[in-house]
C-alpha cells in the first residue's frame, strides 16, 4: 500500500462574479469553443491544474518566488543551476456545487441535485444524508407554494425542512462556501431561499443547456473579419504579426456568473502556513475540513 503523501485540509469555494471559460480542445457542433466538462457526467468543471496556476500568480507578490517554488514546484533552470522539483500542495478539480437556472417568480434559482451534494459532503467531511425529491418536484427552502419553471421544466415546489431549515443542516454547509464578505451578504440570504434541489436527470440537462453561448468577434488591424493577404498589401504594412492579418468569427460557451464549485486541496507539511495565507490574502476561500 502506498504512503499518505498528501493530506487534506479543507476545500476552495469558488464562486463566479463573471462568465468563465476553461476551454477544451474543439467541439463537435457549433460552438468552437465549448467548456471543459467531466466525461462521465458533462457537468462544467474547472481542471485542478487551472486552479494552480491562477493561484500561483495571485500569490507570487505576497510569497515570494522561494515559497513559490516549495508549493507550487519549479522547472529545472540549468542556468542558475536550480533542480526541478515536485511542489508540495496537490489540487483537486472544482466540482460543481449549485447552478444558476433562468426561472419564473425570480431572476434565476440555483440549482442541484442529490448525487452532487453526496459528492460535495464527502469533500466537506460531513455525514449527511441527502434525500432527492420526486420525479416532477423540487425541493425548496423558501415558499413552497406553486410551481417554478426552470428554463422549459416546469416543476411542483416541496419544502424540505430537514436540509434547509437545521442550523447544521446541508444548507449551511453550502452557504459557507460563498464569499464570506460583508458585500455578499445578500447573496447568501437570497442563496437560502432560490437554492432548489432537483432530480439528477433534471438538474443534468438544465447543466447542459444553461451554460451561455457567446458570439465573438476577432477583428484585423483594418477593423474587419477577413483574413487579408499579406503579400497583396503596400510594404509599409507587411512588417505587422501575423495574428494582425487574421479576422474571425466564432461561437464560445461560457459557465454563467454566480456559478458555485468546489475544489479539494490537499498539501504536505506546509499545510497550515499555506493555509493561513490563502485566508490572509482574500484570494480564495478555504473552508476547513474538520
Amino acid at each position: 500500500m502506498a504512503s499518505k503523501t498528501f493530506a487534506q485540509i479543507g476545500v476552495l469555494g469558488l464562486y463566479t462574479e463573471t462568465p468563465l471559460h476553461c476551454g477544451a480542445e474543439g467541439g463537435t457542433g457549433y460552438v468552437d469553443l465549448p467548456v471543459q466538462r467531466e466525461r462521465h457526467t458533462n457537468y462544467p468543471v474547472i481542471p485542478g491544474s487551472t486552479i494552480k496556476g491562477v493561484l500561483r500568480d495571485e500569490l507570487l507578490e505576497a510569497l515570494g518566488e522561494a515559497s513559490i517554488h516549495v508549493l507550487f514546484g519549479a522547472e529545472e533552470d540549468k542556468k542558475s543551476e536550480r533542480p526541478g522539483a515536485a511542489g508540495s500542495v496537490s489540487f483537486g478539480d472544482g466540482i460543481l456545487v449549485a447552478f444558476p437556472i433562468r426561472s419564473s417568480g425570480a431572476p434565476f434559482h440555483w440549482v442541484t441535485c442529490p448525487f452532487v451534494l453526496e459528492r460535495v459532503f464527502r469533500c466537506l467531511g460531513a455525514d449527511l444524508t441527502v434525500k432527492g425529491p420526486e420525479k416532477g418536484y423540487a425541493l425548496s427552502g423558501g415558499n413552497p407554494q406553486g410551481n417554478v419553471l426552470l428554463e422549459e421544466i416546469s416543476l411542483t415546489k416541496k419544502s424540505d425542512p430537514t436540509f434547509f431549515g437545521e442550523k447544521s443542516s446541508g444548507l449551511r454547509l453550502l452557504q459557507s462556501l460563498l464569499p464570506q464578505e460583508k458585500a455578499f451578504d445578500y447573496t447568501r440570504r437570497l442563496f437560502a431561499g432560490h437554492l432548489l434541489i432537483v432530480t439528477d436527470a433534471d438538474f443534468k440537462e438544465l447543466v447542459e443547456t444553461g451554460t451561455e453561448i457567446l458570439t465573438r468577434i476577432k477583428l484585423n488591424f483594418l477593423g474587419t473579419t477577413v483574413n487579408l493577404d499579406k503579400a497583396k498589401l503596400p510594404e509599409e504594412e507587411r512588417k505587422r504579426p501575423d495574428s494582425d492579418y487574421k479576422g474571425n468569427l466564432f461561437v464560445e460557451e461560457v459557465v454563467p456568473p454566480e456559478t458555485l464549485f468546489l475544489a479539494p486541496l490537499r498539501v504536505g507539511s506546509q499545510a497550515e502556513a499555506f493555509a493561513e495565507t490563502l485566508q490572509k490574502e482574500r484570494v480564495i476561500r478555504l473552508k476547513r475540513v474538520s
